[in-house]
């Protein structure tokens, strides 16, 4: 087992205590919750499902500028390699 302050072996005890700090929490933010008054206008087509749009169009121009300062682009699409820049 190592040494180190920032990890132990948690007790039951602090594992008891551990449930009532997180069902405390959760009781206060679903009480929080409650209060919101806002309507649920995303669901009101009966089925669960909003209704889809047309989109917008993409200015041409624009989309043209985009393309061309992207390093790779195939497809009408900009391919980017995920989390590279980290």
């Amino acid at each position: 087992m190592t040494n180190n302050s920032l990890w132990h072996e948690v007790t039951e005890k602090e594992k008891e205590q551990i449930r009532k700090d997180s069902k405390k929490l959760l009781n206060e933010f679903a009480s929080k919750l409650d209060k919101i008054k806002a309507p649920e206008g995303h669901f009101e087509n009966g089925i669960g499902a909003r209704d889809e749009g047309d989109g917008w169009t993409t200015d041409e121009e624009f989309k043209n500028i985009m393309f061309s300062n992207a390093p790779f682009v195939e497809d009408n699409s900009i391919v980017a390699e995920k989390g590279a820049w980290k």
